[in-house]
């Protein structure tokens, strides 16, 4: 029985609008109503997660930066993290100094700030993902970070190239770099994470908050950065155009996102499923 629902953002429940479809809100309210639990399992922050949980009037904590953070967005005493895991602090001048000799695309991630460099060159579509989030340039990342980020990003201008930078920094990391994990995140996004992080240890620490079990949970994604939730999930659904990781990880798919997927996935999996119970 469905009790526990974890939803991607990007390429999953949004697309390249940044807006959520009537028909996926439709389905969301009443998988609520019905008394499933719903959340968000993205590598976004929790500015601007907060944001697309409020348009679909989540009230569950928000699994953001990869599984990094567990976020009480809705806490009735007001919103606070219940569990966060971030980056070494050693990482930090290691990965800027290869971004310099590389030419590099980084951008480092706090929960309230995205940070990128004074000078860039990052793609167009970088800043098509952060219109709704908040970011600024800083001089040098070595000085002017006010905290020890959660991850970083490294951007590409085709997608042709992601899983050759992705390759290139698994190289590099050696002894020195071995408190990170790489993952592809988006066509044209790889990711550093504190090492061993992924969406399943944010989702597992989350059902276990809230009592559950992880056969009782569906989670829903489209991308590498996805696999780990999907096998861990007792129920777990790739979108169609998914990549080939996620696409093998998955249990069943669902169509892509500009079809509704997201809710295909609630009317197949649970809101046709009588036994789908109370919630955790």
């Amino acid at each position: 029985m469905i009790r526990l629902v974890a939803f991607d953002l990007d390429n999953t429940l949004i697309g390249h609008s940044l807006t959520i479809s009537p028909r996926v809100k439709s389905a969301v309210a009443r998988a609520m109503a019905q008394g499933v639990i719903v959340t968000l399992a993205t590598g976004r922050g929790p500015s601007p997660t907060d944001q697309f949980a409020a348009a679909l009037h989540l009230t569950a904590p928000l699994i953001c930066f990869q599984g990094g953070i567990v976020y009480d967005y809705a806490a009735a005493d007001g919103s606070r993290i219940l569990h966060e895991v971030r980056l070494a602090p050693e990482v930090i001048p290691l990965i800027v100094r290869l971004a310099e000799e590389r030419r590099w695309n980084l951008q480092f991630e706090s929960p309230d700030m995205i940070y990128l460099p004074r000078e860039s060159d990052h793609p167009e579509a970088v800043y098509e993902l952060l219109r709704v989030a908040n970011w600024k340039r800083v001089d040098n990342f070595l000085t002017d970070l006010p905290e020890t980020p959660h991850k970083f990003i490294l951007s590409v201008h085709s997608p042709a190239e992601r899983d050759a930078l992705a390759a290139e920094l698994r190289a590099c990391v050696d002894e020195a770099l071995a408190a990170i994990t790489v993952v592809p995140s988006h066509p044209i996004l790889v990711e550093g994470l504190p090492h061993g992080m992924n969406k399943s240890v944010g989702l597992a620490w989350l059902a276990e908050y809230l009592g559950g079990a992880r056969d009782d949970v569906l989670a829903v994604g489209d991308n590498d950065n996805d696999v780990e939730m999907l096998s861990w999930a007792g129920l777990g659904v790739a979108m169609e155009n998914g990549s080939p990781a996620a696409l093998a990880a998955a249990d069943d798919t669902v169509p892509s996102v500009s079809d509704d997927g997201a809710a295909v996935a609630l009317e197949r999996f649970v809101l046709q499923n009588p036994n789908s119970s109370p919630r955790l």
